[in-house]
């Protein structure tokens, strides 16, 4: 792989976050420490966001404030981001194995939850405007031999009807709740209305430390929803946040409730170099 830059990491929104920890990771096991400091905290400053970027950040600065051994603990935690997502697969997989039915409802694109679709027999696919990355889902689970349904946004209350659950993923994991694409907030709200399952696939990677703020505010050009030239507002956000009790969470050590998701957050180290950098802190 082609070393790639700070700034190409920090400019690409094509790639998910988990082909980005992976440049970073190709990125950082080539560098000395001072410059792997320097890296990351320019990463973390512009993509704060990317919250498997930031525990990984936390991570390495904890072990430079110890003088561990670098390259090991970069190594360990490549490993680890592998081996808890494919964990986090399996055990999604196996708990709708469990289940009667197997018509599943999902919303925008994740890696994670594409994986843990592979072996069902049907799944309902919202576009996720609007940049429609319910698409690109859609297409992938179709190659896998899936039978699958597209929805436009607003039907989504009445594609819930003839689903069995809901299997999204997550972007951010916190205290406070989780964060992901917009319309995960409504699907939460009508599964639970409609009595039905909804699930949150996700390793702990996409946890943030307790004393981490969670990203927010996310405002995106409004001429990718409506290119006009008036007074008129277009507002055009891609994530909103989910009350944590309104999921069960699907991670590598199993199925996990919101009392439990706050208990790993609670329990994460946390570098004070991190502390220092982060913008939503120094905000404060």
């Amino acid at each position: 792989m082609t070393f790639r830059t700070a700034e190409e990491i920090i400019n690409d929104r094509e790639k998910g976050a988990s082909e980005l920890l992976e440049d970073v990771f190709e990125g950082i096991q080539e560098m000395e420490r001072g410059d792997i400091i320097k890296f990351l905290e320019k990463l973390v400053k512009k993509r704060y966001s990317m919250t498997p970027l930031v525990n990984l950040s936390n991570r390495i600065f904890i072990s430079i404030e110890r003088n561990e051994d670098i390259e090991k603990e970069i190594q360990e935690s490549r490993d680890e981001f592998i081996r808890y997502k494919n964990e986090a697969v399996r055990n999604m997989k196996l708990l709708l194995e469990r289940r009667e039915k197997n018509k599943i409802l999902t919303l925008s694109r994740s890696s994670t939850v594409i994986e843990s679709l592979s072996d069902v027999e049907k799944v309902v696919v919202l576009e996720s405007r609007p940049l429609k990355e319910g698409r690109t889902t859609a297409k992938k689970l179709s190659e896998k031999g899936i039978d699958v349904d597209y929805w436009v946004d607003a039907g989504m209350c009445k594609a819930m009807e003839d689903a069995d659950c809901t299997v999204i993923g997550a972007d951010t994991i916190s205290s406070e709740g989780f964060l992901n694409k917009l319309g995960s907030r409504a699907l939460a709200m009508i599964s639970e209305n409609l009595g039905k399952k909804f699930f949150v696939v996700s390793d702990s990677s996409k946890i943030l430390p307790e004393r981490i703020p969670t990203p927010k505010k996310e405002t995106h050009p409004p001429e990718e929803v409506w290119d006009i030239d008036s007074n008129i507002r277009v507002k055009n956000d891609y994530f909103e946040l989910t009350e944590l009790k309104k999921a069960t969470f699907i991670t590598e050590e199993g199925v996990k409730n919101s009392k439990e998701i706050k208990k790993m957050a609670k329990e994460k180290k946390i570098s004070e170099r991190l502390l220092d950098i982060h913008p939503l802190i120094r905000e404060r």
